[in-house]
Formats: structure tokens, sequence, C-alpha cells
């Protein structure tokens, strides 16, 4: 019997077809790694829009809203309003702001309606609000899952 040596031709196909199997397992490996950095991202982005955009949402409408007595604390329907009073071709309209199902909401609407929390547009993610009201000041705190943000406002029409 013969014995036959492998031709370089065999070398080199085993070669290139282990080479692209290495070449094959370093880009699956790459592509779940890059997928798992992306997926924190997000999650830490959103995190981070929820504590900042609930604060200056709220710091907007307050401002955008302050007028002497317009703006009042209280509880309805069991969760804790911030609402904002407007006239408008003399009619009262109310805008309220609160917490409700995990999220910050906004209800604008006639001061004759009566206010249903599930209604209320949602703004964004939001477990708890709390405020108080004291002579030129308005002390918001928003709860965002264990973070709480306090948001202090110097009204000007009380000044």
């Amino acid at each position: 019997m013969k014995k036959t040596t492998p031709s370089s031709h065999d070398i080199s196909g085993v070669f290139v077809f282990l080479l692209l199997g290495i070449f094959a397992v370093f880009s699956t490996v790459m592509v779940l790694l890059g997928a798992r950095v992306y997926k924190g991202t997000v999650e830490r982005l959103g995190e981070h829009n929820a504590e900042r955009i609930a604060p200056s949402y709220v710091r907007s409408m307050i401002r955008a809203d302050d007028e002497d007595g317009g703006i009042t604390i209280g509880e309805e329907a069991g969760v804790t309003v911030v609402t904002l009073q407007n006239e408008y071709d003399e009619e009262l309209y109310l805008t309220r702001v609160y917490c409700y199902e995990g999220s910050l909401r906004e209800l604008f609407s006639s001061a004759e309606r009566e206010f249903d929390p599930a209604d209320g547009e949602i703004v964004c993610a939001c477990d708890e609000i709390t405020a108080q009201k004291a002579p030129g000041l308005l002390t918001i705190n928003l709860r965002n899952g264990d973070t709480w943000r306090q948001v202090d406002i110097a009204l000007h029409a009380l000044r």
C-alpha cells in the first residue's frame, strides 16, 4: 500500500475553514456583547429621562400658570393633585397635575367637569407626588422608584 501525504491544497482548505469558524465565533460574541451594552444604555437613559422630565415638566407648568390664587394643592379621588386655575372666555378651567398608576399625568378640563384620574394624559413615569405651599414658595416632591426629586418654585404672583 502506498501512503498518501496530504497535499498543500487540503491543508490550506482546513486552515481557511478554521479561520472562517473563528471569525464567526468572535463575530457572534461581539454582537451579543454589543446588545448587552445597548440594553444597559437604553435602561439608564430611560431612568435618567424619568428623573429629569418630571421635575422639568412640573416646574414649567407652575411657572406658566403662576397667578395669584391660581395654584392649589389638595386631594381628589384619593390622589394628591396640584391644580392650576385659568379663566378663558369668562369660564374657569383647571389643569390638574398628579400621579396615578405609576405615571405623572395632566388633565385640562372645565371646572365643572368631575375629576377622574384615569382621564389624564400620561407625561412620564412617576410613582408619587407630594406638595407643600408656603408664602411665595411651592415645594413639590416626586418619587420614581426609590428616588425622590424635590422641586422648589418661587411663586412670583405672591411677591
